[in-house]
């Protein structure tokens, strides 16, 4: 993580940087990311680049770190589902809320990078993971009320269904983000992908009546 010397620059300064660093690696990649040319649009030296950050890995975490808090408070402002009558509904806001923040600031692009360009045996993937990790507790607590309330199937634990979910949702988005383009409203495709992840979703975590019907 960025060491104090930059958490305690004034916040105009922090968005600065951060807003410049997010569109460079949003624009070349990660791995083709100049640290020199970055550091040049950025108008500071090596020597104060090193003083604000490990290395261009600590700087793109930063970046990813910032992200994903300000998401983390919106998803807890949102809330967990009120009642088993809520509960589809409240939980598919909760998947349009994230797609809303990236897009309202700019980490779609971002996405479409890391989905593109960083495989799993890039050597910030499993970085990549752990620093997503956290917001993974309001889903879980939103399938263990789904289970509680007899909304999401019990044959399958928890930590099964959302590494079930994960899978899906990488599968859908990787597609959409590939023919995502700012200031452009998606493609007709695109809107039947999305209907269609929604559907998926749903059929994966409803649990089967007693006739094996769902």
């Amino acid at each position: 993580m960025p060491l104090n010397r930059f958490l305690n620059l004034p916040i105009e300064e922090k968005d600065r940087v951060l807003g410049i660093s997010k569109n460079q690696f949003a624009t070349n990649g990660y791995d083709a990311t100049s640290l020199n040319l970055l550091l040049r649009e950025l108008g500071i030296s090596k020597g104060q680049f090193y003083y604000w950050f490990e290395d261009k890995a600590d700087l793109f975490f930063t970046v990813m770190q910032e992200g994903l808090d300000a998401l983390r408070l919106r998803l807890d402002e949102h809330g967990q589902p009120p009642s088993a009558i809520d509960y589809w509904d409240h939980m598919r806001e909760s998947r349009l809320i994230i797609e809303r923040f990236w897009a309202e600031n700019d980490f779609v692009e971002i996405g479409q990078m890391v989905s593109q360009q960083i495989p799993l045996n890039h050597p910030i993937y499993e970085r990549l993971v752990v620093c997503s990790t956290p917001l993974q507790s309001h889903f879980t607590e939103g399938l263990r009320l789904g289970q509680e309330w007899g909304l999401v199937r019990t044959d399958l634990s928890i930590e099964i269904l959302l590494s079930l979910t994960d899978g899906v949702g990488d599968a859908f988005y990787g597609p959409m983000l590939k023919t995502y383009t700012k200031g452009k409203p998606p493609s007709e495709e695109t809107l039947l992908l999305h209907d269609l992840l929604g559907r998926t979703l749903r059929l994966i975590l409803q649990p089967f009546d007693e006739e094996g019907r769902k």
